[in-house]
């Protein structure tokens, strides 16, 4: 009689350690779900922030390269402005030269 009380209280605390295994492992389980969420949020707000940086950085590199072009091509007109100049100065001299010996 003993012996089988022994073995039904031994099945009885087989019963609670296996229920006690099996709620720590869900309770674990729950927080590697919530931590691993967290991080997932951390990684999604890092790459956010990272893309908006990139973003910003290239409408500054883009504003200054849209200012060095529209100089360079100021400063190309005036140098073709200039060269014509010259050139349309000496036609008009040509043509007056020519109208008055005519």
């Amino acid at each position: 009689m003993e012996l089988i009380k022994q073995i039904k209280d031994a099945e009885s605390r087989a019963k609670d350690i296996i229920e006690k295994a099996k709620q720590d492992a869900a309770l674990l389980s729950e927080e590697t779900r919530k931590e691993r969420a967290e991080r997932l949020k951390a990684a999604q707000n890092r790459r956010i922030e990272a893309i908006d940086e990139a973003v910003s950085k290239a409408e500054q590199d883009g504003t200054t390269q849209v200012e060095q072009i529209a100089q360079a091509g100021a400063e190309a007109v005036s140098s073709m402005k200039a060269s014509c100049s010259e050139k349309t100065n000496a036609c008009v001299e040509k043509v007056l030269s020519q109208l008055q010996e005519s």
